[in-house]
């Protein structure tokens, strides 16, 4: 069986490494008959990551990959999530929250992998229309893991994302002093970051991780926007480097297959419609296809990520909700988080506990409940 697999990001290199890894711990006992390729524009695994690099460890768990401890950058204990008037509710455990990683490091990890268990892994190639047409009549299976602006997608001539389920995403690194490396902060607010948030994560070293979300129609502002929340959060500054990009924030659709086409990651899309991470999500999605196309069966893939499709579509509709909010609104939905101690360690479920609990005391808010879901 052939596969080729275009993006070496997360959630490609998890979908080759399930297929190879589930061959070889098969009754078949190796790889053999299974050529699997990985291909990507990039010159090397991990280059120019653009993203955060958070992931949280209630989803590690849950999705059930490892990440070494050379990968990890700082471990986050303390989540903060501020109202447009900087009062704050805080998540915070015994034990680890999450993680910041070192995408370059964390990629190449699992690049190392997918090359020990036999698979190949083919750099500095741009893929278009004409090599997939080629494929299609070369491999078995073709999985699309490029990213949001999906070659594999728009060959497929699947449509596009709306521009209020697509946001574009900013982010400087900069150097702070005395920045603790144990907390994120996430900001809402319309005139931090409209239908969308901010926020600051730990890079270790003194460096900071600054960054806001806001959908495509409106990015023209996001630059200004982020300028001015830096100042307002640090004053001057020092910037190291600065990456945008677009995020997919949309409904994960009903299937991901196409033919003898798969979808994975931000292709799909997977991520996280309310915070916009897919790091974990890709995973997810690449191991999910992975498993289905080693067993022989793809059509098994919908049934493998079923349990994310609901759980992003959950969030879709929190994120509808809360971008429907009033600063007002926001501040009251701290106040309301503010009294109450957390069941979980998940922010979107507490968010959502947040939510019901304050249209019970709000009544005239289900007027925009009801409008974000229609």
């Amino acid at each position: 069986m052939k596969v080729i697999i275009i993006g070496a990001g997360p959630s490609g290199l998890a979908c080759a490494g399930q297929i190879l890894e589930q061959r070889i711990h098969s009754l078949v006992g190796s790889t053999t008959g299974f050529d699997v390729t990985v291909i990507d524009k990039k010159r090397f695994v991990g280059e120019n990551p653009r993203c955060a690099g958070g992931v949280s460890l209630y989803m590690v768990e849950k999705v059930g990959f490892h990440v070494p401890e050379s990968c990890i950058l700082t471990k986050i204990r303390r989540v903060r999530i501020y109202g447009p008037n900087m009062d704050f509710w805080e998540l915070k455990g015994n034990e680890d929250y999450g993680y910041i990683l070192d995408r370059t490091r964390f990629e190449q990890a699992m690049a190392e992998r997918v090359e020990g268990l036999g698979g190949k892994i083919v750099l500095g190639h741009l893929v278009s229309s004409k090599d997939l047409e080629f494929w299609q009549s070369q491999y078995d299976y073709i999985v699309g893991a490029d990213g949001p602006v999906s070659v594999v997608r728009q060959w497929l001539n699947l449509p596009k994302l709306s521009n209020r389920d697509v946001h574009l995403g900013v982010q400087e690194t900069i150097i702070k002093e005395n920045y603790p490396q144990d907390t994120i902060e996430l900001h809402f607010g319309r005139n931090v970051a409209p239908e969308g948030y901010a926020w600051a994560f730990p890079g270790g070293d003194n460096l900071v991780r600054i960054g806001l979300g806001v959908p495509v129609w409106r990015g023209w502002r996001a630059h200004k926007l982020l300028r001015d929340f830096i100042r307002r959060q640090v004053g001057d500054y020092w910037k190291v480097s600065s990456i945008a990009k677009q995020i997919p924030t949309a409904r994960m659709p009903e299937t991901g297959i196409y033919g003898k086409v798969i979808l994975v990651g931000d292709a799909l899309p997977s991520t996280d419609p309310l915070t916009g991470g897919g790091i974990c999500q890709g995973i997810a999605s690449g191991k999910a296809a992975g498993r289905a196309i080693a067993e022989g069966d793809p059509a098994h893939y919908d049934d493998y990520i079923g349990w994310l499709r609901k759980q992003n579509n959950r969030r879709y509709r929190l994120k509808k909700v809360l971008f429907e909010f009033s600063d007002g609104d926001l501040n009251e939905l701290i106040r309301v988080m503010q009294g109450f101690r957390p069941k979980t360690m998940s922010v979107g479920k507490e968010l959502r506990r947040a939510v019901v609990r304050l249209l019970l005391r709000k009544p005239h808010l289900l007027g925009k409940f009801f409008k974000a879901l229609l």
